[in-house]
């Protein structure tokens, strides 16, 4: 349809108003000030209740940034948040490839459609008109809740000027969608084409200052960075030599953090240094100034930024890209992949490749990390960190909602409420990240300045160190002098120790006993920080079995080795014992110094293990175990004559071990032998038990079978019986039809036996005598199923039965005064099982006994009746084994018990409760049909007991 023609009073309007509106976009560069004049100026020519700008965050969320109300007709929406599923992502596409208006009429339930540009071509649209359809109900109930009547939505949409408006095959829309203009009215009120027309103008006219607005803050963020880098590097260069701390201090302020580090890596000719600002985490390790710089995975990313080939991943070895996918990583930090030489880590916390730096940082806010690797030329001169403290976000949201990707339900309240967030890290920008790798370069040349000055000051003082060394030589012949007396005293105590030591060895056969002595001894003499005996077993792998400290008496505190930690070397398994089997020692003085690998050195340094002595020892020929001698304060330099020592005791360790063990071997057949006993003691239980099972089965059977018969005679009877009693009370509603004014005699007898309620009643009775009676059949019947007697001991059957059978026994166990018990079956399709029946009849019986009992312990939290669940699965594991499983959501079973429940004897019932028997013997039944019977359970989440069967069991005659 054709456009409608203006008037000349609304066209001069119109003109005025978009005429003043490019005078303040040209006069003022301020974009909310223009915002606010905006909606004020549409709403005014309109004459509507409010109009407000909303603006899309980058989660798709968005935000009323500007608005204008008529004298409080409508609530105000400004500053708040709406989520991202108030404006679902298609209509969004719309609003982006349409430029696509909308116009709601609450009144006439119908919203106008119009398109300024077709959604497929990008061409402007010819006719300008407005299309209505039915208003979706939703979309009403939306603005009801609201108390919008009527609306007009128009999307600001940024032209991306690099898009050619040209290109239409295949059709890509070009800009952003920046927000929405929309104009709220509390009544009903019709939109012309014409106020629609203005709008857009209006829109348009904004959209060109809203992105020039944005092309001015990044000229103004790339000027700011310019300066800072200026003023940084001037910093640098402010005195004779390099002033990295002020610059230091100067980047970190830059970058709004809270502290940052550089790391100036050690050569061949100078230590490290560091420079410190602000916040800063723990050392590593305080005595050997181990900084966080120095960890393993740090270490390999700073040399990553070197050129190298990328492998087989696609990237360089140790670059943060290789990490992440070497270790299978979900890369949730996209930017570096625009920035491989940086590492930005928004939160420490929950970064899983700098895990075991993460608690040097608790003592300190500090949640975001920027690490810049320093490279000149070749070489990795150090690395530039910046540190960001955790921040408290808040957010004023439009009110509750519930999210609906469909877009089914509307939005019920739009009052405000406050979104507190604690500990946020925030995000490193793009424009940041640029700032970084900028400053990488002017702090690797000023580093390089630094430490090239370093070394020409350090060639000066190399005379004199030569002097001082020469000097130092002398001295240390003369100490050598001293230390030669020393030690042959050493020797002569050690040799009276050693005596001592073997002494009090042979007066005990007891092996703890022997270690105890004799690595207190050994801690003494050498004033060795811990002595510790490690025995192998048959895997090569071994635990600590005796150690001595004297840590505690020097106030140091160190992880506890213990006695019992297993401790398995992969190089001892896999060589059986490795060098120790020919007899070898091992001597450390200092682990860093030492060719150890990055894992092994994890491990000492988790018990704080400086130097140490490790001696093998035999019994006979055979390699039995170590002993250990440990510092932990310090490394130490262990003398010849110290190492012997270990040697010597060791072999008096490994003759005591001999003369033990043969005692131990006497001592242990004692053992069988009572084991032996105990057994026959268990044995002979469980045949009185199962003799007690069969003597009850045979009398079930017996009771089952006696009340069959009258039983069955009753339930046959009762069809007869109703159907006489219909038909004596079918003749005598015939006989009132006929007879209507019976005798006075015959009408006071049937009033007073009360015929009518009798005719209703005599029904219902016979209908529960039927009913009770099948009752008592099924009763008979799970209990003739129960005990199984009239069946071949073993023999397939349907376990199912079984279950039911033993339910149908314990049914009036389920409700008491306090406790209701709801069964819930979850049954499987199981195949018929060969077993003794009655037998896992009795299994299934113990297993719901206990249960039950468990649940009716527990003391209801009120006096309302308090409702459990008993769960009973079953399920076909694989074409031999079937499983049964039993669970209540009683209080559990504590784990220091779990592995003692089948004991025999062992319960946890009160005393006078339980024999301790029940489960001992379902246990050794499922095992007597080579299946497993065992027990899961968690404290307050109930207990879970699984049996599992064979499908074929080929278990004996019990």
């Amino acid at each position: 349809m054709d456009t409608p023609q203006l008037s000349d009073t609304t066209g001069a309007t119109q003109e005025g108003l978009l005429h003043r509106i490019a005078n303040r976009i040209r006069q003022s560069l301020d974009l909310q000030e223009i915002l606010d004049a905006m909606v004020a100026d549409v709403r005014d020519y309109l004459e509507i209740d409010r109009v407000k700008a909303y603006r899309f965050n980058p989660d798709s969320s968005g935000v009323v940034i500007a608005e204008s109300i008529n004298h409080n007709r409508l609530p105000s929406l400004l500053g708040l948040r709406f989520p991202a599923d108030d404006i679902p992502p298609y209509a969004r596409e719309l609003f982006l490839r349409a430029r696509q208006r909308t116009i709601v009429d609450i009144h006439g339930t119908q919203i106008g459609i119009s398109p300024l540009e077709n959604s497929e071509t990008g061409q402007p649209k010819r006719d300008g008109d407005i299309r209505y359809r039915p208003l979706d109900p939703c979309h009403k109930e939306y603005l009801n809740a609201m108390g919008v009547q009527s609306s007009i939505v128009v999307p600001i949409v940024l032209e991306d000027l690099s898009t050619s408006q040209e290109e239409s095959t295949p059709f890509v829309a070009p800009g952003q969608l920046w927000g929405l203009l929309a104009c709220h009215h509390s009544e009903s009120r019709e939109v012309t084409e014409t106020e629609l027309q203005f709008v857009q103008a209006v829109v348009d006219q904004v959209s060109v200052s809203i992105a020039q607005s944005d092309l001015l803050d990044q000229v103004r963020a790339k000027a700011k960075q310019e300066a800072n880098i200026n003023r940084i590097t001037h910093l640098l260069y402010d005195s004779h030599s390099v002033n990295l701390q002020a610059a230091l201090a100067e980047v970190v302020k830059t970058f709004e953090g809270s502290g940052g580090r550089i790391y100036l890596a050690a050569n061949s000719q100078l230590p490290k240094e560091i420079y410190t600002y602000g916040s800063q985490p723990e050392a590593i390790d305080e005595k050997h100034q181990r900084t966080v710089e120095e960890n393993y995975i740090w270490q390999n990313f700073i040399h990553s930024v070197l050129e190298s080939k990328p492998d087989s991943t696609g990237h360089n070895p140790w670059s943060v890209q290789w990490m992440r996918s070497v270790y299978e990583l979900d890369d949730d930090n996209k930017s570096i992949d625009n920035h491989p030489r940086l590492w930005a880590i928004r939160d420490i916390y929950r970064e899983p490749l700098l895990r075991t730096l993460a608690p040097f940082f608790q003592a300190t806010s500090v949640r975001g990390l920027l690490l810049i690797p320093l490279c000149y030329g070749c070489e990795i001169v150090g690395c530039l960190t910046i540190f960001r403290d955790e921040i408290d976000t808040e957010i004023l949201w439009a009110g509750a909602h519930i999210p609906d990707t469909r877009q089914l339900v509307a939005r019920q309240s739009f009052e405000v409420w406050r979104q507190e967030k604690t500990g946020e890290a925030p995000e490193w920008t793009e424009d940041e990240l640029n700032y970084a790798r900028a400053l990488s370069e002017r702090f690797a040349n000023a580093i390089k300045q630094h430490r090239l000055y370093q070394q020409v000051q350090a060639l000066n003082s190399t005379l004199e160190q030569q002097v001082e060394e020469r000097t130092e030589q002398l001295q240390k012949k003369t100490v050598q002098l001293q230390l030669s007396n020393s030690e042959l005293e050493d020797s002569i105590i050690r040799q009276e120790a050693l005596s001592n030591i073997v002494a009090k060895i042979r007066e005990s056969l007891d092996i703890h006993q022997i270690f105890q002595t004799a690595t207190q001894a050994l801690t003494q003499v050498l004033e060795a920080d811990r002595v510790a005996v490690y025995q192998f077993n048959d895997e090569w792998g071994g635990e600590f079995v005796a150690e001595f400290e004297c840590l505690a008496a020097k106030g140091v505190d160190v992880d506890h080795l213990g006695v019992n930690p297993v401790w398995d070397d992969t190089y001892l398994q896999e060589n059986e014992g490795g060098r120790y089997r020919n007899n070898d020692i091992s001597v450390v003085n200092d682990i860093y110094t030492h060719d150890f690998s990055q894992c092994h050195l994890d491990l000492y340094e988790q018990f704080q293990v400086k130097a140490f002595i490790i001696v093998p020892i035999f019994i006979e020929q055979t390699l039995w175990g170590l002993l250990g001698v440990y510092q932990h304060q310090t490394s130490r330099q262990w003398e010849n004559s110290e190492v012997e020592f270990v040697r010597q005791i060791a072999a008096q360790l490994g003759v005591a071990l001999q003369h033990a063990l043969l005692l131990a071997r006497d001592r242990q057949q004692n053992e069988k032998l009572s084991a032996a006993l105990i057994d026959l003691k268990e044995t002979q239980t469980q045949l009185i038990q199962t003799e007690k099972m069969s003597s009850l089965g045979q009398m079930v059977a017996g009771i089952a079978h006696e009340i069959n018969n009258p039983v069955n005679f009753i339930h046959g009877n009762v069809k007869h019986l109703q159907d006489y009693s219909n038909s004596i009370l079918k003749l005598l509603t015939a006989y009132q039809a006929h007879y209507s004014q019976p005798p006075a005699e015959i009408q006071a007898l049937l009033e007073e036996t009360e015929i009518e309620y009798l005719a209703d009643d005599l029904p219902k009775i016979l209908s529960s005598l039927s009913v009770g009676t099948e009752r008592i059949r099924l009763i008979v019947s799970s209990l003739r199923n129960f005990s199984r007697l009239d069946e071949a001991e073993v023999k397939a059957v349907d376990l199912h039965d079984g279950i039911e059978g033993t339910l149908l026994i314990l049914q009036h166990r389920l409700v008491s005064s306090s406790i209701s018990i709801e069964i819930q079956k979850d049954y499987g399709n199981l195949p018929l099982v060969k077993c003794h029946a009655g037998q896992i009849n009795q299994v299934f019986m113990n297993l719901l006994n206990n249960a039950i009992d468990e649940l009716q312990a527990i003391k209801p939290a009120s006096k309302a009746k308090e409702k459990k669940i008993i769960q009973i699965r079953t399920q076909q594991l694989n074409e031999s084994w079937v499983r049964i499983s039993i669970k209540d959501d009683g209080k559990g079973i504590p784990q220091n018990i779990l592995h003692r429940l089948f004991d025999p004897f062992f319960t946890t019932k009160a005393v006078g409760k339980g024999t301790g028997l029940g489960l001992s013997i379902s246990f050794r039944i499922i095992e007597n049909h080579q299946g497993k019977l065992y027990c899961e359970s968690e404290i307050d989440k109930g207990s879970e007991f699984i049996i599992e069967l064979p499908i074929e069991s080929h278990t004996g005659n019990q």
